[in-house]
Protein backbone atom coordinates (compact mmCIF):
# COMPACT_ATOMS: atom_id res chain seq x y z
CA UNK A 1 0.00 0.00 0.00
CA UNK A 2 2.76 2.67 0.79
CA UNK A 3 4.02 1.84 -2.27
CA UNK A 4 1.38 2.46 -4.47
CA UNK A 5 0.77 5.94 -2.48
CA UNK A 6 4.39 6.81 -3.40
CA UNK A 7 4.05 6.21 -6.89
CA UNK A 8 1.06 8.08 -6.83
CA UNK A 9 2.30 11.32 -5.58
CA UNK A 10 5.20 10.64 -8.00
CA UNK A 11 2.80 10.49 -10.83
CA UNK A 12 0.47 13.04 -9.72
CA UNK A 13 3.64 15.87 -9.46
CA UNK A 14 4.71 14.94 -12.21
CA UNK A 15 1.54 15.28 -14.34
CA UNK A 16 1.07 18.33 -13.02
CA UNK A 17 4.34 19.75 -13.85
CA UNK A 18 3.49 18.55 -16.93
CA UNK A 19 0.39 20.69 -17.07
CA UNK A 20 1.91 23.35 -16.21
CA UNK A 21 4.35 23.67 -18.52
CA UNK A 22 1.64 22.71 -21.47
CA UNK A 23 0.14 26.27 -20.19
CA UNK A 24 -2.72 27.13 -18.48
CA UNK A 25 -5.89 26.94 -20.90
CA UNK A 26 -8.88 25.67 -19.42
CA UNK A 27 -10.39 21.85 -20.79
CA UNK A 28 -12.91 23.69 -22.77
CA UNK A 29 -10.45 25.64 -24.54
CA UNK A 30 -8.15 23.15 -25.47
CA UNK A 31 -6.80 22.98 -28.83
CA UNK A 32 -7.36 19.22 -30.88
CA UNK A 33 -3.76 18.48 -30.48
CA UNK A 34 -3.93 19.30 -26.99
CA UNK A 35 -6.87 17.57 -25.89
CA UNK A 36 -5.64 14.70 -27.63
CA UNK A 37 -2.23 14.90 -25.70
CA UNK A 38 -4.13 15.62 -22.41
CA UNK A 39 -6.30 12.15 -22.86
CA UNK A 40 -2.87 10.37 -23.40
CA UNK A 41 -1.47 11.73 -20.71
CA UNK A 42 -4.38 10.68 -18.06
CA UNK A 43 -4.14 7.48 -19.88
CA UNK A 44 -0.71 6.89 -19.64
CA UNK A 45 -0.41 7.81 -15.99
CA UNK A 46 -2.66 5.35 -14.77
CA UNK A 47 -0.70 2.17 -15.88
CA UNK A 48 1.76 2.01 -13.28
CA UNK A 49 -0.60 2.74 -10.49
CA UNK A 50 -2.68 0.00 -12.00
CA UNK A 51 0.36 -2.73 -11.36
CA UNK A 52 3.21 -2.29 -8.67
CA UNK A 53 5.30 -4.62 -10.90
CA UNK A 54 5.86 -2.43 -13.47
CA UNK A 55 8.74 0.46 -13.26
CA UNK A 56 7.21 3.78 -13.41
CA UNK A 57 9.41 4.92 -16.60
CA UNK A 58 6.90 3.28 -18.41
CA UNK A 59 4.74 6.26 -17.45
CA UNK A 60 7.16 9.09 -16.61
CA UNK A 61 9.04 8.47 -20.45
CA UNK A 62 5.97 8.95 -22.69
CA UNK A 63 4.84 11.32 -20.64
CA UNK A 64 8.13 13.49 -21.21
CA UNK A 65 7.73 12.51 -24.46
CA UNK A 66 4.07 13.98 -25.07
CA UNK A 67 5.05 17.55 -23.23
CA UNK A 68 8.06 17.78 -25.91
CA UNK A 69 6.05 17.04 -28.79
CA UNK A 70 3.42 20.03 -27.49
CA UNK A 71 6.51 22.57 -27.17
CA UNK A 72 7.94 21.53 -30.31
CA UNK A 73 4.18 21.78 -31.63
CA UNK A 74 4.14 25.40 -30.21
CA UNK A 75 7.51 26.59 -31.43
CA UNK A 76 6.35 25.73 -35.02
CA UNK A 77 3.01 27.24 -34.84
CA UNK A 78 4.39 30.25 -33.48
CA UNK A 79 6.81 30.58 -36.74
CA UNK A 80 4.23 29.14 -38.97
CA UNK A 81 1.25 30.15 -39.81
CA UNK A 82 -0.27 27.34 -42.17
CA UNK A 83 1.24 24.52 -39.92
CA UNK A 84 -0.40 26.56 -36.91
CA UNK A 85 -3.91 26.30 -38.85
CA UNK A 86 -3.27 22.25 -39.87
CA UNK A 87 -3.31 21.92 -35.89
CA UNK A 88 -5.65 23.84 -34.91
CA UNK A 89 -7.46 25.37 -38.01
CA UNK A 90 -8.87 28.47 -38.23
CA UNK A 91 -12.45 30.50 -37.21
CA UNK A 92 -15.06 30.09 -39.77
CA UNK A 93 -18.46 32.64 -39.91
CA UNK A 94 -21.81 30.81 -39.32
CA UNK A 95 -23.43 33.96 -39.54
CA UNK A 96 -22.28 37.20 -40.60
CA UNK A 97 -24.58 40.04 -41.31
CA UNK A 98 -27.24 38.12 -39.60
CA UNK A 99 -27.37 35.79 -42.57
CA UNK A 100 -27.02 32.21 -41.35
CA UNK A 101 -24.26 30.50 -43.91
CA UNK A 102 -25.30 26.82 -45.03
CA UNK A 103 -21.90 26.40 -46.72
CA UNK A 104 -20.33 26.95 -43.14
CA UNK A 105 -22.77 24.76 -41.72
CA UNK A 106 -21.89 22.10 -44.29
CA UNK A 107 -18.18 22.67 -43.60
CA UNK A 108 -18.34 22.38 -40.23
CA UNK A 109 -21.10 19.14 -40.00
CA UNK A 110 -23.21 21.26 -38.10
CA UNK A 111 -26.62 21.63 -37.97
CA UNK A 112 -29.19 24.42 -37.37
CA UNK A 113 -30.26 22.79 -33.97
CA UNK A 114 -26.76 22.85 -33.35
CA UNK A 115 -26.51 26.47 -33.82
CA UNK A 116 -29.64 27.53 -32.11
CA UNK A 117 -28.60 25.17 -29.32
CA UNK A 118 -24.98 27.17 -28.86
CA UNK A 119 -26.75 30.58 -29.17
CA UNK A 120 -29.08 29.79 -26.12
CA UNK A 121 -25.90 28.36 -23.85
CA UNK A 122 -24.94 32.33 -24.95
CA UNK A 123 -28.19 33.36 -23.62
CA UNK A 124 -29.45 34.44 -27.27
CA UNK A 125 -33.20 32.50 -27.79
CA UNK A 126 -33.67 34.35 -31.49
CA UNK A 127 -31.72 34.55 -34.60
CA UNK A 128 -32.09 38.01 -35.37
CA UNK A 129 -30.47 38.85 -31.98
CA UNK A 130 -27.27 38.01 -33.80
CA UNK A 131 -25.31 40.48 -35.65
CA UNK A 132 -22.53 38.01 -35.75
CA UNK A 133 -21.19 34.09 -34.68
CA UNK A 134 -18.09 32.07 -35.02
CA UNK A 135 -17.26 29.33 -34.48
CA UNK A 136 -13.40 29.34 -32.84
CA UNK A 137 -10.98 26.80 -33.54
CA UNK A 138 -11.88 25.12 -29.84
CA UNK A 139 -15.17 24.54 -31.13
CA UNK A 140 -16.68 26.96 -28.97
CA UNK A 141 -19.23 29.67 -30.59
CA UNK A 142 -18.64 33.30 -30.05
CA UNK A 143 -21.63 35.91 -30.53
CA UNK A 144 -21.78 39.43 -31.73
CA UNK A 145 -25.44 40.62 -31.04
CA UNK A 146 -26.80 43.48 -32.96
CA UNK A 147 -27.08 46.05 -30.85
CA UNK A 148 -23.43 45.70 -30.41
CA UNK A 149 -22.62 48.47 -32.48
CA UNK A 150 -18.55 47.35 -33.15
CA UNK A 151 -17.34 46.03 -36.32
CA UNK A 152 -15.38 42.55 -35.88
CA UNK A 153 -11.50 43.02 -36.34
CA UNK A 154 -9.87 40.74 -39.04
CA UNK A 155 -6.56 40.06 -37.81
CA UNK A 156 -3.84 40.84 -40.59
CA UNK A 157 -0.90 40.33 -38.77
CA UNK A 158 -0.37 38.32 -35.45
CA UNK A 159 3.22 38.03 -33.78
CA UNK A 160 4.76 39.34 -36.94
CA UNK A 161 3.64 36.43 -39.12
CA UNK A 162 1.01 37.22 -42.09
CA UNK A 163 -2.59 36.05 -41.67
CA UNK A 164 -3.64 35.36 -45.36
CA UNK A 165 -7.81 34.49 -44.93
CA UNK A 166 -8.20 34.00 -40.92
CA UNK A 167 -11.67 34.19 -41.50
CA UNK A 168 -12.25 31.19 -44.10
CA UNK A 169 -14.87 33.77 -45.87
CA UNK A 170 -13.62 36.65 -46.16
CA UNK A 171 -11.75 37.58 -48.90
CA UNK A 172 -12.15 41.43 -48.79
CA UNK A 173 -9.26 42.37 -47.21
CA UNK A 174 -6.07 42.69 -48.98
CA UNK A 175 -2.90 41.94 -46.55
CA UNK A 176 -0.14 43.56 -48.21
CA UNK A 177 -1.73 46.84 -49.07
CA UNK A 178 -2.92 46.72 -44.95
CA UNK A 179 0.45 45.81 -44.07
CA UNK A 180 1.87 49.04 -46.17
CA UNK A 181 -0.25 52.05 -45.08
CA UNK A 182 1.33 51.10 -41.67
CA UNK A 183 4.66 52.00 -43.00
CA UNK A 184 5.81 49.44 -40.44
CA UNK A 185 7.28 45.58 -41.50
CA UNK A 186 5.27 42.81 -40.49
CA UNK A 187 7.53 40.85 -37.89
CA UNK A 188 7.83 44.36 -35.93
CA UNK A 189 4.00 43.99 -35.35
CA UNK A 190 2.53 42.14 -32.58
CA UNK A 191 -1.42 42.50 -33.85
CA UNK A 192 -2.52 43.97 -36.70
CA UNK A 193 -6.19 44.17 -37.71
CA UNK A 194 -8.73 46.15 -40.15
CA UNK A 195 -12.51 46.12 -40.11
CA UNK A 196 -14.72 46.00 -43.04
CA UNK A 197 -14.67 49.94 -42.69
CA UNK A 198 -10.84 49.87 -43.40
CA UNK A 199 -10.13 50.76 -39.85
CA UNK A 200 -7.08 49.78 -38.81
CA UNK A 201 -5.06 48.71 -35.21
CA UNK A 202 -1.89 48.40 -34.62
CA UNK A 203 0.12 47.43 -31.85
CA UNK A 204 3.68 46.92 -32.53
CA UNK A 205 6.09 44.53 -30.41
CA UNK A 206 8.26 45.71 -27.63
CA UNK A 207 4.96 47.16 -26.19
CA UNK A 208 4.86 49.58 -29.03
CA UNK A 209 1.42 50.92 -30.30
CA UNK A 210 -0.58 53.07 -33.22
Amino acid sequence: MTITIIRAVIIYTFVIIAVRVMGKRQLGELSNHEFVITILISSVATVPLEDNALPLANSLLPILVFISLEIIESAVSMKSQRFSAFLEGKPVFIIRDGVLSEKALKKLRMTVSDVLDNLRRQGVFSLSDVKNAIVETNGKLSVQKTDDKNEIEIPVVIDGMKIKEYFSDITDVNEEETIKKCGIEAESIMLLTVNKNGEIKLIKKKGGNK
